[in-house]
């Protein structure tokens, strides 16, 4: 079957500012477009932080905004290569959550390649508008940077740097009693709580207009089942989803400003007891992606085509389903 698409996939409204001081800043980002409006939401807020510079080696960072946790979720929309996220990253990421990191960008001296982010946080996810068992989500990420600065933050290397550029990271988390599916998103369980464990490890690398990034993470689950009675007295079974995954993803840019990127991705569920979500790994767990992109203004201004393949396991092309992007991004 083919089907077809044209809309605003995401329109977001950013304020930011400082107050009283430069080193006491807010921002407010809005997502205004129909595709934002997930797992039920209520408000377009995705975030609303303050932050404070006050010291190199620990600024501190408090609201809602992106969990601290791994690199490639991380990433703004507008930064991206490709118009949709790998599946490891949209189904194995923290998202955004409420809370207060404490970091530094370059730990112990101006030109340190160390890097930190420590966080605590509700662990429920945002915009929540009621209460529920109580728990919370820890979260620790080191990175290093041995080459010097780089702009890990941006996908693909624009500036077609003449020396190389590279940057390590690790993260780990665990969310204490949550009753989301996904710890910090997607439905809610109606019997219980459950704990996840999160690893990461990524990498970004930039050269003469050569990028490639890498990231693997994982989620376990403290239960494999989370039982309850319903009102009539039967046994309800709902399941945690525990998973791992990587994603490869390499790119190069010509002069004038084209770049042509390629990706793969592997997402395998962890444990048979979640059927839905094991078939679904199973039959659309292997990813394949190509793209080119132009740039007119750098990643403020540019045109997106790409070609995404979800497939069964083996990368079985000719079971895959297709997925074809183009889209206009700008930012101003």
């Amino acid at each position: 079957d083919l089907d077809q698409l044209a809309n605003v996939s995401t329109a977001r409204l950013v304020f930011s500012g400082h107050l009283f001081v430069p080193e006491l800043t807010y921002t407010i980002q809005l997502a205004v477009a129909a595709r934002d409006f997930r797992d039920g939401a209520v408000s377009p807020i995705f975030d609303a932080y303050l932050d404070w510079k006050g010291h190199r080696d620990a600024s501190v960072r408090v609201g809602q905004f992106f969990v601290p946790f791994d690199r490639l979720r991380t990433i703004r929309e507008w930064a991206l290569q490709t118009a949709d996220r790998p599946q490891p990253i949209t189904e194995l990421n923290l998202d955004r959550d409420v809370g207060v990191m404490l970091y530094s960008e370059s730990f112990l001296g101006d030109r340190s390649p160390f890097a930190y982010r420590l966080g605590a946080f509700g662990g429920k996810g945002t915009n929540l508008t009621r209460g529920s068992t109580p728990g919370g989500l820890l979260v620790g990420r080191l990175e290093l940077r041995p080459l010097g600065p780089i702009d890990d933050d941006v996908e693909g290397d624009l500036a077609r740097r003449k020396k190389p550029a590279l940057a390590l990271g690790v993260g780990f988390a665990h969310d204490f009693r949550t009753d989301r599916l996904r710890a910090t998103t997607g439905p809610n369980f109606v019997g219980g709580t459950t704990s996840y464990t999160y690893v990461a490890t990524d990498l970004v690398f930039k050269w003469y207009g050569f990028a490639f990034q890498a990231e693997y993470l994982q989620r376990r689950s403290s239960k494999s089942a989370i039982r309850s009675v319903d009102d009539e007295g039967a046994e309800v079974l709902e399941y945690p989803q525990s998973g791992r995954g990587y994603v490869l993803q390499a790119s190069y840019v010509f002069d004038p400003p084209i770049e042509l990127v390629a990706r793969i991705a592997q997402l395998w569920a962890i444990g048979r007891e979640d059927a839905e979500f094991y078939a679904r790994t199973q039959d659309r767990g292997d990813e394949l992606a190509v793209g080119t992109n132009y740039y007119f203004s750098g990643h403020k201004l540019k045109v997106q085509a790409d070609w995404i393949a979800r497939m069964p396991r083996g990368y079985e092309l000719a079971h895959a389903d297709h997925l074809v992007h183009v889209q206009i991004d700008a930012t101003f």
